[in-house]
């Protein structure tokens, strides 16, 4: 029997009453209605279909994040968010042929350190991460100007999200001076008109934090999900699936790891979050796949910066947690 994304929701009749006893606890009266949508086709309709309670707490969990100022235009800003990530998709995850996903992994651990270093806002690696691999499939570079293009890709995501911003000379330092400023800002240029000037994305951590609020998760549950989704960022093969997928099969996945006890109410608001998902069941469970393999191998990686970012007291050392090493098999894959 194929195994079940969300869990233990087996029919459509429990995951009705589950959601109805949280509209109960909630004090809600609307009529229930549940909608898992496996496609974005009618998105433009989705919030007819969807609970009235699912927009409830949306609402109140991007409040709740500080990602908007005003409530009323909470459901707009949601729904903008589901379309806007699949503008500038990738069809799959092939790279040109001169570079490797090995190559490829080295360049983004890389970015990685030095994002920590800057000590800039997580928002700024995911965009850093999709500029590159943007960049990859639209500009025509050498593999000697690889650490060049990564390195303006986070100047570029750096202008966009930061409030200052490093001197160009500095970089120019972090590259050992491989590179002038000339060189640099020439290259900004080549990315900036290669994009033609696009830099919208909707990062996944933006999915992650606002599901995770959706489903009352733990801190640490939250935690090893963020830690999950930035191990995404070193598999070339997770560069074909939605922000949204990534978000929610790193966040499943953190939870079948922590194994926290469960209760009634934590169950209905999993239920709830998992109505926002869209993507096919197979998708997700690939990317669970991926990341239990990659969180397996972590530790004796090269490109271990994030092992090493997510294993210190701040994040509650979850890099370093034993389920980790047996995260394959607990979804039935043998390595």
């Amino acid at each position: 029997m194929k195994a079940s994304y969300w869990g233990s929701m087996k029919t459509v009749e429990h995951v009705q009453l589950v959601v109805m006893a949280f509209k109960l606890a909630a004090g809600c009266v609307e009529e229930p209605v549940l909608l898992h949508p496996f496609s974005l086709q009618g998105l433009h309709s989705l919030q007819a279909l969807v609970p009235g309670l699912l927009r409830h707490e949306v609402e109140l969990a991007l409040e709740k994040l500080d990602l908007i100022w005003d409530r009323t235009y909470a459901w707009d800003i949601f729904l903008e968010m589901m379309r806007t990530q699949t503008q500038n998709s990738f069809p799959n995850a092939d790279l040109p042929r001169h570079f490797t996903d090995a190559t490829r992994a080295i360049l983004v651990d890389w970015l990685i350190q030095v994002h920590e270093l800057m000590s800039f806002q997580e928002e700024t690696l995911y965009l850093t991460i999709h500029l590159l691999n943007r960049s990859l499939h639209h500009i025509k570079v050498a593999t000697a100007n690889l650490q060049l293009l990564g390195m303006v890709c986070l100047f570029i995501a750096a202008k966009k999200e930061e409030c200052l911003l490093p001197e160009v000379s500095a970089l120019c330092y972090l590259m050992d001076h491989t590179y002038t400023k000339h060189q640099l800002l020439r290259m900004e240029r080549k990315v900036l008109c290669g994009l033609e000037f696009n830099l919208t994305h909707c990062s996944p951590l933006h999915f992650l934090i606002l599901l995770a609020s959706i489903a009352r998760c733990s801190a640490k549950v939250v935690w090893m999900a963020r830690y999950l989704l930035e191990l995404s960022l070193l598999e070339g093969e997770c560069v074909a699936f939605l922000p949204v997928q990534l978000a929610g099969a790193a966040l499943c996945l953190s939870r079948r790891l922590l194994k926290e006890p469960p209760t009634p109410e934590g169950e209905a608001a999993w239920c709830l979050a998992s109505s926002i998902n869209v993507g096919s069941e197979t998708a997700l469970l690939r990317i669970m796949h991926i990341l239990a393999t990659a969180a397996a191998k972590a530790h004796s990686r090269e490109t271990c910066a994030t092992f090493l970012k997510f294993s210190s007291p701040e994040t509650m050392n979850v890099s370093r947690h034993p389920e980790l090493s047996n995260a394959p098999s607990l979804l039935g894959i043998c390595t």
